[in-house]
């Protein structure tokens, strides 16, 4: 895989610019050997990469987002009330559990899931 590619879509995700991704590289390199420690298959295609590409970015970005300051997401000013949409971190995390979902052929999931019990 690409580290280049992975920064660079980090960088999108993020809104980071060149500079100030450095300071993250740290949390994209752990996304990038958690990923890796997850796949299950053993012949990756060039579309393959690329979508593990994607998924490292999108959770070095879920990362980001849970390190990134609290923002209010509603006030009330008199009879006013603004609200915002969902904040970064949960966006990140909706992103992460879509690519997750995406890649399910590539990589392993989290737990287990019991369908049935044959006796």
């Amino acid at each position: 895989m690409n580290t280049g590619s992975i920064v660079e879509k980090f960088e999108l995700l993020s809104g980071t610019e060149s500079g100030d991704s450095l300071k993250w590289r740290s949390i994209i390199d752990d996304a990038c050997a958690y990923v890796y420690s997850r796949i299950t298959k053993k012949q990756l295609t060039y579309n393959d990469e690329r979508r593990l590409e994607l998924l490292c970015a999108v959770y070095a970005y879920r990362l980001y987002a849970m390190c990134g300051k609290s923002e209010a997401t509603s006030f009330k000013a008199g009879d006013v009330t603004v609200t915002s949409p969902a904040n970064e971190a949960e966006r990140a995390e909706k992103l992460w559990q879509d690519q997750l979902i995406k890649c399910s052929d590539l990589v392993r999931k989290e737990g287990f899931l019991l369908r049935r019990v044959v006796i």
